[in-house]
């Protein structure tokens, strides 16, 4: 947004109720990040959106001027409470991940020991999270560019996607400087029948598709499952990136590969040399 603006006026107020429809689905908690100048500030809560008081109230306060919002539907087995609530705050950073990581037994291997102390909950998405920050370690504050953060979602994506099963690692993650909103996911992954049992009408295989609208005073990025008409789908195994001060936008391809990426243990290594 080029100004401070709620939820409901961005989306309108049609837009939110069938925004919140969704968590008839994903019921397993809400939560708001948002800036207050360069300060980052979230709420969240593992009750459904719909009827929750807070949420609604939240909603149509005009919060900021960059910010997410996020419905959980929980991956099967990982406990419903605050902590494990999207979204997750690394220093000035935030972000919300839409999708599951299996073997959940074997996630402490996207971490080192040093940064397994620094999460919070139990899920997937926290240790997603913090492998992509791992890998922004030791910049300087406030140096933070558009390449630096798709560099280290071009080495996440590498490490995850080439040890674990994922179905989707859609992310958004939000700066002082911009959204970024990560497309990734595997099509032959998402069972028709569970998706089609969330009230999802469009092609199972369409799932996990990104898509944002650019008006004249803001840009929005969504999931699927609520109207979107006229919006632009963001390719899959790509970055839209919406810069917070001008609203432009760019969507980059990401390229992910063993000659691109670096694993965790020798990125840290090199940094700590």
């Amino acid at each position: 947004m080029r100004d401070r603006a709620s939820l409901a006026e961005v989306i309108g107020e049609r837009g939110l109720r069938d925004f919140t429809k969704l968590s008839e689905f994903h019921a397993d908690g809400w939560g708001m990040a948002w800036y207050d100048g360069r300060l980052g500030q979230v709420e969240k809560s593992p009750q459904r959106a719909a009827g929750a008081a807070d949420y609604g109230e939240l909603a149509h306060r005009r919060l900021g001027d960059l910010g997410l919002v996020h419905l959980r539907r929980a991956t099967p087995g990982l406990p419903v409470e605050a902590r494990n609530t999207h979204p997750f705050r690394h220093g000035g950073i935030m972000m919300a991940h839409n999708g599951a990581i299996h073997p959940q037994e074997r996630l402490g291997d996207l971490l080192t020991g040093a940064w397994e102390r620094r999460l919070l909950g139990t899920t997937d998405s926290e240790h997603y999270f913090l492998n992509v920050m791992s890998r922004l370690e030791g910049r300087p504050a406030g140096s933070l560019g558009h390449g630096d953060l798709i560099a280290a979602l071009d080495d996440a994506v590498a490490d995850i996607d080439g040890a674990f099963t994922a179905n989707s690692l859609n992310a958004i993650f939000v700066t002082p400087e911009a959204l970024y909103a990560l497309c990734w996911y595997h099509p032959d992954r998402i069972p028709p029948a569970a998706v089609v049992q969330q009230g999802y009408t469009g092609p199972p295989e369409r799932y996990f598709d990104l898509a944002y609208l650019e008006t004249d005073g803001s840009v929005v990025v969504a999931s699927t499952g609520w109207p979107q008409d006229g919006w632009t789908s963001v390719p899959n195994r790509h970055v839209l990136v919406i810069d917070r001060e001008t609203l432009q936008t760019k969507v980059e391809p990401l390229h992910p590969g063993p000659s691109a990426s670096r694993p965790l243990a020798d990125l840290l290594a090199t940094n700590a040399s």
